[in-house]
């Protein structure tokens, strides 16, 4: 289907930048943290889990807002996989909003940029309530 192969792309492409955030995280961990563990006899999979994945926390972050912020926004994806088919159907708020103000008889920009505005307040409140369940999370901890 159209929306699965727009799932796939949009994971490929966000592959890179992810892989370099979460590189550059891993490198600001100390190697004496390692070390600790080690001494302390913890396996792979406990170093992992008990000192890898929480000190990733901040560069997890960051990927993940980035990508979705990114992946919301992502034009050439969904414009590439769906142009042929009518109607909006399978359309992203991106999309909907280039098709309503230059392709559709409609030829609105007016509501294009209002639904522009919309769609900038749902990412805000979507970063937002993220960034407060993290802090809570680690508030908790």
């Amino acid at each position: 289907t159209v929306m699965g192969a727009m799932i796939a792309v949009g994971v490929f492409v966000s592959l890179p930048f992810t892989t370099y955030v979460l590189l550059a995280g891993l490198q600001t961990i100390p190697g004496e943290v390692y070390e600790a563990a080690r001494v302390d006899g913890a396996s792979r999979w406990r170093t992992y889990g008990s000192v890898t994945l929480p000190l990733l926390r901040p560069a997890l972050l960051v990927a993940i807002v980035l990508n979705v912020i990114y992946v919301f926004n992502s034009f050439p994806i969904v414009w590439t996989l769906n142009d042929r088919n009518p109607g909006f159907s399978h359309d992203t708020l991106i999309t909907y909003m280039y098709k309503i103000a230059f392709k559709s008889a409609l030829r609105d920009v007016g509501l294009s940029a209002a639904l522009g505005v919309v769609n900038v307040l749902a990412i805000l409140l979507a970063v937002v309530v993220y960034l407060r369940a993290v802090r809570w999370r680690d508030q908790e901890a």
